[in-house]
């Protein structure tokens, strides 16, 4: 089956409350969330005229900036759980120095970076960072971060998808060589 036309299928509801949910896993800075797998399906959804470019960036925006305050709440008022250790480097002198310093633009810019989005997350929420203007800055940093990203897949999405179904078969082709390798090596290692 062709995945543009499976994915321009899909009920634009459920594809809405998918583009929340895995953008709000994403924007609480659980590492691994793959958010731009629900923004190519809404790209799907919006050649096919069943969904806006607006509503995809809303629904996107509105789960990425509550996945935000869910890790930063998490972090405030969840840490005291945490070791130690980590309390002190989330919330010690260097970590409060360099929100008090470059705070503004690392929160904003964190919601695009995966690889500063879980520190700068962490760190906001345990060294109590004011929450509204976290609030904020995250805001518009998810604002930036899936308003540009869903835009660009948008335009470059015919080009993208077919792509996508090719690298699929591929990957899944890939995986099941290195899965039956695996269980065979482990066979013929494996004392008798």
């Amino acid at each position: 089956m062709n995945l543009r036309v499976w994915l321009a299928g899909l009920d634009p509801a459920v594809l809405d409350v998918s583009t929340f949910g895995l953008l709000a896993l994403e924007g609480a800075g659980i590492p691994g969330i793959p958010g731009v797998v629900p923004m190519l399906a809404q790209v799907a959804a919006i050649d096919a005229g069943r969904t806006t470019l607006g509503a995809a960036i809303a629904w996107g925006v509105a789960g990425n900036w509550l996945g935000s305050l869910l890790g930063y709440a998490v972090s405030r008022w969840g840490g005291r759980w945490l070791p130690a250790g980590w309390r002190e480097r989330l919330a010690g002198e260097r970590a409060t120095t360099l929100l008090a310093r470059y705070g503004a633009p690392l929160i904003v810019v964190s919601r695009t970076i995966g690889s500063l989005r879980t520190p700068m997350t962490l760190v906001a929420g345990s060294s109590g960072y004011p929450l509204g203007r976290y609030a904020l800055l995250s805001f518009l940093g998810a604002l930036l971060h899936v308003g540009v990203w869903q835009t660009l897949l948008w335009k470059a999405g015919p080009a993208i998808l077919p792509q996508m179904e090719r690298w699929g078969r591929e990957i899944l082709i890939g995986a099941a060589v290195v899965i039956v390798l695996l269980v065979l090596v482990r066979r013929w290692t494996r004392p008798a």
